[in-house]
Protein backbone atom coordinates (compact mmCIF):
# COMPACT_ATOMS: atom_id res chain seq x y z
CA UNK A 1 0.00 0.00 0.00
CA UNK A 2 1.16 3.63 -0.63
CA UNK A 3 2.25 6.11 1.77
CA UNK A 4 0.40 8.92 0.44
CA UNK A 5 0.39 11.44 3.01
CA UNK A 6 -1.89 8.56 4.95
CA UNK A 7 -2.52 4.91 4.58
CA UNK A 8 -5.72 5.98 2.56
CA UNK A 9 -4.40 5.26 -1.31
CA UNK A 10 -3.56 2.12 -2.34
CA UNK A 11 -1.52 1.94 -5.65
CA UNK A 12 -3.86 0.98 -8.92
CA UNK A 13 -2.17 -2.41 -9.38
CA UNK A 14 -2.76 -3.53 -5.85
CA UNK A 15 -6.04 -3.13 -5.21
CA UNK A 16 -8.76 -6.23 -5.66
CA UNK A 17 -9.63 -7.53 -9.50
CA UNK A 18 -13.55 -7.10 -8.19
CA UNK A 19 -13.14 -3.22 -7.97
CA UNK A 20 -12.92 -2.74 -12.15
CA UNK A 21 -10.28 -0.26 -11.84
CA UNK A 22 -10.24 1.48 -15.22
CA UNK A 23 -6.57 2.42 -16.43
CA UNK A 24 -7.44 6.21 -16.68
CA UNK A 25 -8.30 6.46 -12.95
CA UNK A 26 -4.07 6.71 -12.62
CA UNK A 27 -1.43 5.46 -9.69
CA UNK A 28 -3.31 5.82 -6.44
CA UNK A 29 -6.94 4.55 -5.17
CA UNK A 30 -8.89 5.19 -2.15
CA UNK A 31 -8.49 2.53 0.32
CA UNK A 32 -11.62 1.68 2.17
CA UNK A 33 -11.63 2.28 5.83
CA UNK A 34 -11.73 -0.40 8.19
CA UNK A 35 -15.06 -1.71 8.88
CA UNK A 36 -17.67 -4.15 9.04
CA UNK A 37 -16.52 -5.88 5.62
CA UNK A 38 -13.40 -7.55 4.66
CA UNK A 39 -10.89 -4.97 3.24
CA UNK A 40 -10.21 -7.23 0.45
CA UNK A 41 -14.21 -8.29 -0.16
CA UNK A 42 -16.18 -4.60 -0.23
CA UNK A 43 -16.30 -1.46 -2.85
CA UNK A 44 -14.90 1.79 -1.02
CA UNK A 45 -18.18 4.70 -1.43
CA UNK A 46 -16.32 6.79 -3.66
CA UNK A 47 -15.40 4.05 -6.11
CA UNK A 48 -18.85 3.53 -6.42
CA UNK A 49 -19.84 6.93 -7.05
CA UNK A 50 -16.94 7.68 -9.60
CA UNK A 51 -16.15 5.00 -10.92
CA UNK A 52 -19.24 2.24 -10.93
CA UNK A 53 -22.24 4.68 -11.25
CA UNK A 54 -20.40 7.54 -13.03
CA UNK A 55 -22.35 10.25 -11.41
CA UNK A 56 -18.66 12.32 -11.38
CA UNK A 57 -15.92 12.01 -12.92
CA UNK A 58 -13.16 12.92 -10.30
CA UNK A 59 -12.20 12.13 -7.11
CA UNK A 60 -12.84 15.62 -5.92
CA UNK A 61 -16.11 15.92 -7.41
CA UNK A 62 -17.06 12.87 -5.64
CA UNK A 63 -15.79 13.47 -2.23
CA UNK A 64 -17.85 16.70 -2.62
CA UNK A 65 -20.91 14.72 -3.56
CA UNK A 66 -20.28 12.21 -0.48
CA UNK A 67 -19.78 15.05 1.71
CA UNK A 68 -23.25 16.43 0.86
CA UNK A 69 -24.79 13.63 2.62
CA UNK A 70 -26.51 12.43 -0.39
CA UNK A 71 -25.86 8.62 0.06
CA UNK A 72 -27.25 5.97 2.59
CA UNK A 73 -26.04 2.59 3.27
CA UNK A 74 -28.43 0.50 5.45
CA UNK A 75 -30.87 3.73 5.92
CA UNK A 76 -27.75 5.85 7.05
CA UNK A 77 -26.11 8.80 5.63
CA UNK A 78 -22.40 8.21 4.77
CA UNK A 79 -20.13 10.94 4.53
CA UNK A 80 -17.09 9.32 4.19
CA UNK A 81 -15.45 8.90 1.05
CA UNK A 82 -13.88 5.64 2.20
CA UNK A 83 -16.30 4.13 3.55
CA UNK A 84 -16.53 0.04 2.65
CA UNK A 85 -19.86 -1.44 1.63
CA UNK A 86 -20.29 -5.13 1.10
CA UNK A 87 -22.17 -8.23 0.89
CA UNK A 88 -25.97 -7.83 0.94
CA UNK A 89 -25.65 -3.85 1.69
CA UNK A 90 -28.30 -1.55 0.14
CA UNK A 91 -27.46 1.54 -1.13
CA UNK A 92 -29.78 4.39 -1.27
CA UNK A 93 -29.38 7.43 -3.39
CA UNK A 94 -32.94 9.15 -2.44
CA UNK A 95 -32.67 12.57 -4.97
CA UNK A 96 -32.36 9.78 -8.23
CA UNK A 97 -34.36 7.81 -6.97
CA UNK A 98 -32.02 4.92 -7.16
CA UNK A 99 -31.27 1.89 -4.77
CA UNK A 100 -28.83 -1.04 -5.05
CA UNK A 101 -27.70 -3.83 -3.44
CA UNK A 102 -24.21 -5.52 -3.23
CA UNK A 103 -24.28 -8.77 -4.78
CA UNK A 104 -21.68 -11.57 -5.21
CA UNK A 105 -20.69 -12.18 -8.98
CA UNK A 106 -18.86 -14.58 -11.00
CA UNK A 107 -17.25 -12.28 -12.84
CA UNK A 108 -16.53 -8.97 -10.65
CA UNK A 109 -16.83 -10.48 -7.07
CA UNK A 110 -19.35 -7.67 -6.19
CA UNK A 111 -21.48 -5.86 -8.02
CA UNK A 112 -24.31 -3.39 -7.75
CA UNK A 113 -27.55 -4.55 -8.16
CA UNK A 114 -30.34 -2.08 -8.67
CA UNK A 115 -33.74 -3.07 -6.78
CA UNK A 116 -36.80 -0.96 -6.39
CA UNK A 117 -37.73 1.15 -3.31
CA UNK A 118 -39.37 -0.73 -1.57
CA UNK A 119 -37.24 -3.27 -0.92
CA UNK A 120 -34.65 -1.13 -0.20
CA UNK A 121 -36.25 -0.75 2.86
CA UNK A 122 -34.70 -4.25 4.48
CA UNK A 123 -31.62 -6.70 3.91
CA UNK A 124 -30.53 -9.88 5.08
CA UNK A 125 -28.23 -10.47 7.12
CA UNK A 126 -26.18 -14.10 8.31
CA UNK A 127 -25.57 -14.93 11.97
CA UNK A 128 -22.16 -15.44 12.32
CA UNK A 129 -22.13 -16.26 15.82
CA UNK A 130 -24.51 -16.02 18.95
CA UNK A 131 -23.40 -15.07 22.28
CA UNK A 132 -25.20 -15.18 25.92
CA UNK A 133 -24.71 -11.97 27.70
CA UNK A 134 -25.04 -10.93 31.10
CA UNK A 135 -29.11 -11.58 32.12
CA UNK A 136 -28.88 -14.83 30.34
CA UNK A 137 -30.12 -12.46 26.86
CA UNK A 138 -28.85 -13.28 23.35
CA UNK A 139 -26.81 -10.99 21.21
CA UNK A 140 -26.77 -12.12 17.44
CA UNK A 141 -23.59 -11.50 15.81
CA UNK A 142 -24.24 -10.91 11.76
CA UNK A 143 -22.51 -10.52 8.89
CA UNK A 144 -22.17 -7.28 8.29
CA UNK A 145 -20.56 -6.41 11.54
CA UNK A 146 -23.77 -5.76 13.72
CA UNK A 147 -25.74 -6.85 16.63
CA UNK A 148 -29.04 -7.65 17.80
CA UNK A 149 -30.07 -8.40 21.33
CA UNK A 150 -32.49 -10.68 21.60
CA UNK A 151 -34.39 -10.43 25.51
CA UNK A 152 -35.26 -13.63 27.16
CA UNK A 153 -37.65 -13.57 29.86
CA UNK A 154 -36.45 -16.55 31.77
CA UNK A 155 -32.48 -17.48 31.54
CA UNK A 156 -33.62 -21.09 32.09
CA UNK A 157 -36.18 -21.84 29.98
CA UNK A 158 -34.98 -18.95 26.69
CA UNK A 159 -38.17 -20.18 24.09
CA UNK A 160 -36.55 -16.67 22.69
CA UNK A 161 -33.73 -19.00 21.65
CA UNK A 162 -34.54 -19.44 18.23
CA UNK A 163 -32.08 -18.34 16.35
CA UNK A 164 -28.78 -20.58 14.75
CA UNK A 165 -25.52 -19.90 13.55
CA UNK A 166 -25.94 -19.43 9.89
CA UNK A 167 -29.95 -18.75 9.69
CA UNK A 168 -30.74 -15.67 7.78
CA UNK A 169 -32.42 -12.43 8.92
CA UNK A 170 -34.53 -10.46 7.12
CA UNK A 171 -34.26 -7.21 9.10
CA UNK A 172 -35.85 -3.69 8.42
CA UNK A 173 -32.83 -0.53 7.75
CA UNK A 174 -31.88 1.54 9.85
CA UNK A 175 -34.77 -0.08 12.36
CA UNK A 176 -33.08 -3.28 12.75
CA UNK A 177 -36.66 -5.10 13.60
CA UNK A 178 -36.37 -8.95 12.57
CA UNK A 179 -39.05 -9.46 9.80
CA UNK A 180 -38.37 -12.71 9.09
CA UNK A 181 -35.87 -15.89 9.45
CA UNK A 182 -34.60 -17.50 6.90
CA UNK A 183 -33.10 -20.96 8.39
CA UNK A 184 -29.98 -22.74 6.87
CA UNK A 185 -31.30 -26.38 5.58
CA UNK A 186 -31.94 -28.22 2.86
CA UNK A 187 -34.30 -27.00 0.39
CA UNK A 188 -34.25 -23.58 0.82
CA UNK A 189 -32.36 -20.92 -1.87
CA UNK A 190 -28.66 -20.06 -1.25
CA UNK A 191 -26.27 -17.89 -2.82
CA UNK A 192 -22.36 -18.71 -2.93
CA UNK A 193 -20.29 -15.38 -2.10
CA UNK A 194 -17.14 -16.69 -2.60
CA UNK A 195 -14.95 -19.45 -4.15
CA UNK A 196 -14.61 -20.73 -7.90
CA UNK A 197 -18.37 -20.97 -7.68
CA UNK A 198 -18.93 -17.39 -6.51
CA UNK A 199 -22.86 -15.90 -7.55
CA UNK A 200 -24.13 -19.70 -8.36
CA UNK A 201 -27.72 -19.51 -6.73
CA UNK A 202 -30.04 -22.93 -6.55
CA UNK A 203 -31.55 -24.96 -3.29
CA UNK A 204 -29.45 -26.65 -1.16
CA UNK A 205 -29.69 -30.37 -1.84
CA UNK A 206 -27.36 -31.74 1.00
CA UNK A 207 -25.13 -30.58 4.15
CA UNK A 208 -22.19 -32.54 4.89
CA UNK A 209 -21.16 -31.57 8.35
CA UNK A 210 -17.26 -32.59 9.43
CA UNK A 211 -15.09 -30.65 12.31
CA UNK A 212 -14.76 -27.43 11.49
CA UNK A 213 -16.53 -24.67 8.93
CA UNK A 214 -13.77 -25.44 6.23
CA UNK A 215 -13.93 -28.94 6.11
CA UNK A 216 -18.10 -28.78 6.13
CA UNK A 217 -19.55 -28.67 2.74
CA UNK A 218 -22.83 -27.83 1.20
CA UNK A 219 -24.40 -29.38 -2.28
CA UNK A 220 -26.64 -26.39 -4.40
CA UNK A 221 -28.68 -27.48 -6.87
CA UNK A 222 -28.09 -25.03 -9.68
CA UNK A 223 -29.56 -25.15 -13.36
CA UNK A 224 -29.85 -29.37 -12.72
CA UNK A 225 -26.00 -29.34 -12.00
CA UNK A 226 -24.92 -29.97 -8.02
CA UNK A 227 -22.01 -27.61 -7.24
CA UNK A 228 -20.29 -28.10 -3.69
CA UNK A 229 -18.82 -25.25 -1.98
CA UNK A 230 -17.34 -24.79 1.59
CA UNK A 231 -20.14 -24.34 4.64
CA UNK A 232 -19.34 -21.12 5.48
CA UNK A 233 -19.04 -19.63 1.74
CA UNK A 234 -23.40 -20.03 1.76
CA UNK A 235 -25.80 -17.00 2.31
CA UNK A 236 -29.86 -18.22 2.64
CA UNK A 237 -31.85 -16.11 0.50
CA UNK A 238 -34.92 -17.22 0.51
CA UNK A 239 -37.11 -20.33 1.15
CA UNK A 240 -39.30 -21.57 -1.66
CA UNK A 241 -38.90 -18.40 -3.69
CA UNK A 242 -35.69 -16.02 -3.21
CA UNK A 243 -36.75 -13.03 -0.91
CA UNK A 244 -34.32 -10.33 -2.88
CA UNK A 245 -34.61 -9.75 -6.46
CA UNK A 246 -31.35 -11.42 -8.67
CA UNK A 247 -29.46 -9.90 -11.67
CA UNK A 248 -31.21 -12.26 -14.95
CA UNK A 249 -28.79 -14.42 -16.29
CA UNK A 250 -27.85 -14.52 -19.46
CA UNK A 251 -27.68 -16.87 -22.12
Amino acid sequence: MARHGSQKVLKRLNTPAHLQIKRKHGIFFVNPTPGPHPSRFCLPLLHIVRDLLAIVDTHKEAKKLIGLGHFKIDGKIIRNKSYPIGLMDVLSIDNMNKYYRILPDSHHGLILHEISEQESNFKLCRINNKTTIKGGHIQLNLHDGRNILIKVQDPRKPKEDKYKRMDVLKISIPEQEIQKVLRFKENNIAIIFSGKNIGQVGKISNVLKRYGPKASTVSIQHNGDHTETLYDYTFIIGEENSEIDLPKIEN
